[in-house]
């Protein structure tokens, strides 16, 4: 059934309640707060590997189970195939590279990366060494990224933590639901402008996981392996052990990170990234907590079956931008 009230029927009286009542609503309205929430899905790379470090294909979403602070989620998507993703890969070409040639084999283990990759990937493309150059922004062109880094040259220091950053920023951009970053360098961080904290509420707040490649000479890693989290640079200057930032990065974002120590070591490292970022499960879901708080946030995913390892991200941060307090980190 079906009507319809003709303009003329409606009497002037009517009407002039009508425009006061809507008018003294929109007054109302304007004088009440607004609340907007956005939820967003969270996505989750998991890997599952058995007792000797194989995958563990064939899992259901009945396998797992996923803690938001100790809170059970609804897993709202879950995915057990191969899948794209949106992948930046940062290479050092600080001067220090071309010690022993390591920058001609990280770049050849770069392109075994771009060669590896899922079908519908796309890459981003950022050498840096005290400068950071988006070579590349995301593109499928997988012989255009590789041109761009047939063509890098090996100058300058090392701005790690500014070209994370900038990475980071990139990816909010990226096509994909999956994004990934792989770090090949050599060296400490000495010429950025911010710092790793910095680095690691980003790496919180973006969701990306972060690979690393931690490409040392035999005498680099005599130095590093001695230092604590911090090493000594002549006269008293103290920098960040690079071996301990890779792994809070990769620890922290649910990646993985390598030493290699030959040139056989750096290809296998490479393949194994790509394996790793094609095998994992993704799972995400909506925060049953959607309210943006500035807080870090614990995850912990589980599974029913015993004797199986999980490697996931920590956590993460929901950003609250109107949030003028500073954000509590782990």
């Amino acid at each position: 059934m079906s009507f319809e009230v003709k303009a003329a029927s409606i009497g002037p009286l009517f009407v002039g309640l009508l425009l006061v009542g809507l008018l003294s609503f929109l007054a109302s309205a304007q004088q009440m707060p607004t609340l907007r929430v956005d939820v967003s899905l969270v996505t989750v790379g998991v890997r599952v590997t058995d007792s000797h470090g194989r995958e563990v294909p064939n899992l259901t979403a009945k396998d797992f189970t996923l803690f938001e602070d100790g809170i059970a989620q609804n897993v709202n998507f879950f995915s057990n195939e191969e899948q794209p993703v949106s992948l930046g890969i940062l290479l050092d070409r600080s001067s220090s590279m071309v010690e022993g040639g390591k920058l001609e084999r990280a770049k050849a283990a770069a392109q075994l990366m771009v060669d590896s990759a899922h079908s519908g990937t796309e890459f981003m493309y950022i050498p840096f060494d005290d400068r950071v150059e988006v070579s590349l922004e995301f593109t499928p062109d997988r012989e255009s990224v590789k041109r761009q880094m047939a063509l890098t040259t090996a100058v300058g220091g090392t701005s790690l933590y500014d070209a994370i950053l900038i990475a980071l920023e990139h990816a909010k951009h990226a096509r994909h639901g999956r994004q990934a970053l792989v770090i090949i360098s050599d060296g400490a961080d000495e010429h950025s402008e911010h710092t790793l904290q910095e680095v690691i509420h980003a790496v919180q707040e973006s969701l990306v996981q972060v690979y690393a490649i931690g490409y040392f000479s035999k005498r680099e890693e005599e130095v590093i392996s001695r230092g604590g989290d911090q090493l000594v640079l002549l006269p008293g200057r103290f920098i960040d052990n690079p071996r301990v930032v890779f792994e809070r990065l990769a620890q922290q974002s649910g990646a993985a990170v390598f030493f290699p120590s030959s040139d056989k070591a750096l290809q296998a490292a490479a393949e194994r990234i790509s394996r790793d970022l094609s095998t994992q499960y993704t799972l995400g879901y909506y925060p049953s907590n959607p309210v943006p708080d500035n807080r870090y946030r614990r995850i912990k995913v589980t599974l029913r079956s015993k004797g199986l390892k999980v490697r996931a991200r920590q956590g993460y941060v929901l950003p609250n931008t109107a949030a003028e307090s500073p954000p509590n980190s782990p």
